[in-house]
């Protein structure tokens, strides 16, 4: 991506866990509306919390969204002319912003504690009202204050909301959006710690960087309001707004951490590649793609446009996610395959050194364009790269009578062939169904069975052409041995 035009985004997660779904998407709209337009996209950290931030989630956050390839111009690992990017290194500009604010009378001192909220919240709720702050601490006498102050009380700092305003923005997706001003209530800018709010860091930072268009999810649709007061307080042209639908999971309630596998890097480590879930996400609130076949970013970046986002709620589907994925990886050379399934074979005891330094490309051909998916395409290598001890079902059919006649008689026909082609195996089949009298699954089973130890897998025929005789034999062999066959 170049920083050649005006347009500003900006992704600014919160270090408090791993990227998930919903965060990931919002980073990718930004991403592809920065990319259209020729813009900037920047990496902030928003880090006001300090207890539950972490660097190790941050790293995380950074890992995730290089894996998707959504890079960035400016971030906290690579600077730039904004720089910090890290909410944590700019409390001074904060400071500065505050004492601004209070000069200009727009703040106040709170001394509530947080019993006195809850309380105030609890009366408002048993009278149908939204909760929000009274406003009570505004009219503190200064003898009051003084007391507060001598007891060890440190107070929040709020910015006072102006009476009877109608704040009214045009958000790019939702349209006309108005919020009254007696709605919204005074809000906390620094809390009682000395630490500064989300409100506060965030708006004094899209100001500070530039950024003309914030994107991001409609939870924060209340906040705008809020930000914009702020931004004319310091005396600055805030930004274009645009709030992304929220996201439902399957069962129509509100995506969250605890909805199923939505950390992006625990679906990149069980085999799912990137643009099958750029691709995913981009459904998630955008008519620009189908779903029929996962997309490049640049591919999407050419056509989006914030027009095409819905208003409506967008529900995750799982399955499509899983359709996409399985149409990607197919597509992928042979080497890009096993680099994406790596890191599940790895959790499934499967080493793929072996597939990933010899001449494995046939047989990764075959399990890519044959499989359900990564974990099937695992097992399905792992059928090619060794003899697995039989599961269940396998250990039944091989006990039966059927398959001691099969294996071995296997033996004595595969034993002498230079191959086995797609002719010699059907040649090969053939001979054995006649001579053992055994046919149809009964026999195909045993003969996979003793191979491989699974029931399903790979097209038999395709087995045995590319393990060819030397090694059908051997498996042959030890399956006779190990279940005793005469």
């Amino acid at each position: 991506m170049t920083n050649s035009g005006s347009v500003r985004t900006r992704f600014a997660p919160s270090p408090t866990g791993p990227l998930h779904l919903g965060g990931a998407r919002v980073a990718l709209f930004n991403w592809l509306f920065a990319a259209n337009s020729g813009g900037g996209f920047i990496l902030r950290i928003e880090d006001t919390d300090t207890e539950r931030s972490t660097m190790e989630f941050e790293e995380k956050i950074i890992l995730s969204l290089r894996r998707l390839g959504l890079d960035w111009d400016e971030g906290p690992d690579i600077g730039g002319m904004c720089a910090p990017y890290r909410q944590s290194e700019k409390q001074a500009a904060y400071k500065a912003a505050v004492e601004k604010l209070a000069a200009k009378g727009l703040t106040y001192p709170c001394y509530c504690s947080q019993d006195d909220l809850e309380k105030e919240r609890k009366r408002m709720m048993a009278s149908r009202q939204a909760p929000r702050y009274s406003g009570r601490c505004r009219a503190i006498t200064p003898e009051e204050k003084a007391r507060k102050e001598s007891e060890g009380i440190s107070p929040a700092i709020r910015f006072g909301m102006p009476e009877g305003e109608t704040i009214v923005f045009e958000d790019q997706v939702r349209g006309t959006v108005s919020f009254e001003s007696g709605d919204l209530g005074d809000f906390i800018i620094v809390r009682s710690d000395g630490s500064t709010s989300f409100l506060l860091a965030g708006a004094v930072d899209d100001v500070q960087m530039g950024i003309t268009h914030v994107i991001r999810g409609e939870d924060h649709l209340s906040n705008t309001p809020r930000q914009m007061m702020i931004i004319r307080g310091l005396e600055d042209a805030p930004p274009s707004y645009a709030h992304l639908p929220m996201v439902l999971d399957e069962e129509g309630k509100k995506l969250s951490k605890r909805t199923g596998a939505t950390d992006i890097l625990d679906l990149l480590e069980m085999g799912y590649a990137p643009e099958a879930i750029n691709t995913a996400m981009a459904m998630l609130g955008w008519a620009g793609v189908d779903g029929s076949e996962p997309e490049t970013l640049e591919a999407m970046a050419e056509k989006f446009s914030l027009e095409k986002v819905s208003r409506s709620p967008a529900r995750y589907d799982h399955a499509r996610l899983d359709s996409l994925n399985a149409r990607a990886l197919r597509k992928m050379a042979p080497k890009a395959f096993l680099r994406t399934i790596g890191p599940l074979a790895e959790e499934l005891g499967v080493d793929l050194a072996e597939a990933a330094g010899g001449d494995m490309t046939a047989v990764v051909e075959v399990v890519r364009d044959g499989m359900n998916g990564p974990k099937d395409a695992v097992e399905q290598l792992a059928q090619f790269l060794a003899p697995l001890p039989p599961e269940e079902e396998a250990d039944a059919f091989l006990r039966a009578p059927e398959s001691a006649k099969v294996t071995l008689e296997m033996i004595e026909a595969v034993a002498g062939m230079e191959n086995l082609g797609e002719e010699s195996f059907k040649t090969m089949i053939e001979s054995v169904s006649r001579k053992t009298g055994i046919k149809g699954k009964k026999l195909f089973m045993a003969a996979r069975s003793a191979v491989t130890g699974r029931t399903s897998g790979p097209k038999l025929a395709d087995l045995f052409r590319l393990l060819g005789p030397g090694s059908i034999t051997a498996r042959l062999k030890k399956t006779a041995k190990d279940y005793g066959m005469r």
